[in-house]
């Protein structure tokens, strides 16, 4: 990041500590460097630059629409925060190599699996792609869930702070075994997946992953949580 991507970032930071009150308490439990894959859902602008402020100095990247770098402030700040272009409706297929090289360099990748924004902060269906990413370069996958940012543009008409909560997750591997992936198991791990995001938010949100308890787990390996501290950056998956 140079020095006007490091002025911009801290303008942005202190607009945002002042019209929210962020709960980032369980931040302290993601590692502070990867190999990892971050699902999150996804409802607004909001959450995107929160996360990444909020976990500096973590080498955290993302995937961002190529389309969206078109837009000069967006732009600026995906390249200053090393995200990813991808072509809407491709899931990631054309960055996977990207992908594995950020992995092999221990980042941390942050993906929405639903894609597009769900507005209300009501889950929506994901997309597959992040089953293919996590198997392929072997990596666990940490989920982190959000809520409070649909509020956001209301509070902002009657100036008040908007509460923002952060939750976090026991991080997984995806572990097939020997088993053959059918499309019928590729969707049941989707949904597994989801519903670890699902957990983390009051039932109201969870929509089109309400029904957490149909889940089906067995393809899941979970690792212990842990906390860490910018002098103890151990990853859990590495004790």
């Amino acid at each position: 990041m140079n020095l006007a991507g490091k002025i911009v970032t801290s303008i942005i930071k202190g607009l945002i500590d002042t019209s929210c009150r962020i709960d980032d308490r369980e931040l302290e439990k993601i590692p502070y460097k990867g190999p990892a894959l971050i699902i999150m859902n996804h409802t607004n602008f909001l959450e995107v630059p929160l996360l990444y402020i909020h976990l500096m100095p973590r080498p955290i990247s993302g995937l961002a629409k190529e389309e969206s770098w078109k837009i000069p402030l967006y732009g600026f700040l995906a390249r200053q925060w090393g995200a990813i272009p991808i072509k809407r409706g491709t899931a990631a297929m054309s960055s996977f190599k990207k992908i594995s090289e950020l992995m092999k360099q221990n980042k941390i990748l942050v993906i929405a699996p639903e894609g597009s924004r769900n507005i209300t902060g009501v889950l929506k269906k994901a997309y597959p792609g992040i089953i293919t990413m996590a198997m392929q370069n072997n990596v666990p996958i940490i989920p982190v869930a959000h809520y409070g940012s649909e509020k956001f543009w209301a509070n902002m008409k009657k100036f008040r702070r908007t509460d923002f909560t952060f939750r976090v997750g026991k991080p997984f591997y995806i572990e097939p075994g020997t088993e053959k992936i059918s499309g019928k198991i590729r969707k049941d791990l989707l949904f597994a997946v989801m519903s670890q995001i699902a957990k983390l938010l009051p039932e109201e949100y969870r929509g089109e992953y309400s029904d957490i308890t149909s889940a089906n787990e067995k393809y899941l390996r979970f690792l212990d949580e842990g906390t860490y501290s910018r002098n103890s950056p151990v990853p859990v998956w590495h004790q």
